[in-house]
C-alpha cells in the first residue's frame, strides 16, 4: 500500500486506510507499507546491523536452511527507535489485530546471505487448538519485517502463500507438499519499508543471487496472554527511555537485565 502525502506527513492513518490494512491481514495473511522510514534512518540501521552481523558471523549458529541467518538484536538505538519498536502508523494496525493489551516477545533479524537455499515452506507459530483444524481464531501473533534494503527478485525476497494460508492448520508434512504445487508469491518492497503479517501465513526464505546481505528486521507481537520460551533482556535504562506506548509493549520482558546481544541471548535460551 502507498500510503498518502497526509498519512505520511502527519504519521497517521486515515479510518479507510486502517480498515483496510487490517482486512488485507485478516484475508490476505499481509499488508505492506511502502517506504514509510526517511533514507537517512534506514542507513543508520543498515551501518549498525552490519556492525552486529558481521560480529555474529563469528560464531555463528546453525541455520535452518543454507546462508539463512536468525540474529537477535541489542535492546539499544537504532534498532529500539519507536520508529521500529511502536511506530504510530503500525501500532493501530496491531491493536486491531490483538488487541491494545498486546506485547512484543521476539526482537531479531532474518537475514538472506549469498548462496542461500530455498528453505521448506512453514508457519512461524504453533496452532491454538491443534486437534480443531476446522477451528479459525483471530489473529495472535503478528510478525513486523523492516526491509534494510530494496527487496528485489535478486536478493532473496521471502516467498509468500497469500490468500488464506494462514487460516489452514495442516502437519508440516502435509504443508511442504501442498505448497510445493502452489505457486508463491515473493515479497518485494522497497527499503524502509513496513510489512505487517499474520504469523500463521505460510513462507520460505529463497535464493540470495546478489553479492550482497539482504537484511530484515523482524519483530513478533502477540495477544498477551500467548506465552513463548523467549525473553528479550531490556537494561533499566533502555526500558526508562521509551515512550509509554512502548514501555506497555515491552512490559513482560526482562526489565533490568545487561544487554542482550545475539551471543548473549543465544547462550540464556540454551540453558
Amino acid at each position: 500500500m502507498k500510503l498518502s502525502p497526509e498519512e505520511l506527513s502527519s504519521q497517521t492513518l486515515k479510518p479507510e486506510t486502517l480498515e483496510f490494512a487490517v482486512q488485507q491481514v485478516k484475508i490476505n495473511g499481509y499488508v505492506v507499507f511502502d517506504s514509510v522510514l526517511s533514507a537517512d534512518f534506514v542507513q543508520e540501521l543498515h551501518d549498525a546491523y552490519t556492525e552486529v552481523f558481521n560480529e555474529y558471523l563469528k560464531d555463528p549458529d546453525p541455520t535452518f536452511s543454507k546462508n539463512h541467518y536468525r540474529v537477535y538484536l541489542p535492546f539499544r538505538p537504532p534498532f529500539n527507535d519507536e520508529r521500529i519498536v511502536a511506530h504510530p502508523l503500525a501500532v493501530p494496525v496491531m491493536e486491531a489485530l490483538l488487541g491494545e493489551d498486546y506485547v512484543c516477545r521476539y526482537f531479531a533479524s532474518n537475514t538472506c546471505a549469498p548462496g542461500s537455499e530455498y528453505q521448506p515452506a512453514h508457519s512461524d507459530i504453533f496452532p491454538l487448538f491443534p486437534n480443531r483444524p476446522d477451528f479459525k481464531p483471530p489473529a495472535y501473533h503478528v510478525v513486523l519485517n523492516v526491509p534494510l534494503v530494496d527487496t528485489t527478485e535478486e536478493n532473496g525476497p521471502v516467498d509468500m502463500w497469500p490468500g488464506g494460508s494462514h487460516l489452514n492448520t495442516i502437519p508440516g508434512d502435509q504443508l511442504k507438499k501442498l505448497a510445493e504445487i502452489m505457486p508463491p508469491q515473493p515479497a518485494l518492497m522497497p527499503a524502509g519499508s513496513i510489512m505487517i503479517r499474520d504469523g500463521r501465513m505460510w513462507h520460505r526464505g529463497t535464493l540470495n543471487r546478489s553479492d550482497a546481505i539482504r537484511p530484515n528486521i523482524a519483530l513478533v507481537y502477540f495477544r498477551s496472554w500467548v506465552d513463548v520460551n523467549d525473553r528479550i533482556g531490556i537494561p533499566q535504562e533502555q526500558y526508562d527511555n521509551l515512550s509509554d506506548r512502548a514501555k506497555r509493549i515491552f512490559r513482560k520482558e526482562t526489565i533490568g537485565a545487561p544487554l542482550d546481544t545475539p551471543f548473549t541471548h543465544r547462550a540464556r535460551m540454551k540453558k
